[in-house]
């Protein structure tokens, strides 16, 4: 089985914003930056099937420069990811959801995955549409804010928080899930295994290395 898990580097929610004077948009140069902490919860559940089950890889997968490396490095491979994926294009800078979910769609579409694990939302702009817009463009089913998950032959069990009780949900593979706090508890990374971490595989690729146009 082949898992991907849609990642994205946020600023970390304790970042001290300095405003000195008026501006059209905030200087983020200094910002400490960390994974989405949604993301986290996909990232856990991942490994968790890696480690349940038997020939099972996963693949961490975001939009990014090279400053999401340590990022990858310390909160995914470190903690049970075998390889990442970096996609990297001046293009998507503050590219908007549509264009993220184009771009993950074909990095997807590139190395077939059997189940696709995304946060709901990430906290900085807060939309939580780029995981739903990538099942679309995948054409695969997408069941939202999951907080239990049961694997099946070639298909899957998800239990989702509705008002007043829970709903749960079938669907076949592959499938696209949405994570929220309730999943399950991430882990931390040890130091011995951030050493390690920087030797799995971490590739880097551009639009045109996924034969798509920068959206």
């Amino acid at each position: 089985m082949k898992i991907a898990v849609c990642v994205k580097q946020v600023p970390d929610s304790e970042t001290r914003i300095n405003l000195p004077a008026p501006a059209p948009e905030l200087d983020q140069s200094g910002f400490t930056r960390v994974l989405n902490p949604y993301d986290a919860y996909a990232v856990e559940e991942a490994v968790k099937i890696k480690e349940a089950g038997t020939d099972v890889e996963v693949t961490a997968i975001t939009i990014g420069t090279d400053a999401v490396k340590e990022t990858l490095k310390k909160d995914c491979l470190a903690v049970g990811c075998d390889k990442a994926v970096i996609i990297t294009d001046p293009a998507l800078d503050k590219a908007d959801e549509a264009a993220v979910a184009t771009v993950l769609a074909a990095a997807l579409k590139r190395d077939e995955y059997d189940l696709v694990l995304c946060g709901l939302k990430a906290i900085d702009d807060d939309s939580g549409q780029v995981g739903i817009l990538v099942a679309d463009q995948l054409g695969i089913p997408h069941i939202a804010t999951i907080t239990a998950l049961e694997l099946g032959e070639g298909s899957l069990k998800a239990e989702r928080e509705i008002e007043g009780g829970k709903e749960i949900v079938e669907a076949s593979l592959p499938c696209l899930l949405t994570c929220q706090k309730g999943l399950n508890e991430p882990r931390l990374p040890s130091l011995p295994n951030i050493m390690k971490a920087g030797m799995k595989p971490m590739e880097t690729v551009t639009c045109a290395d996924l034969g798509i146009e920068p959206p």
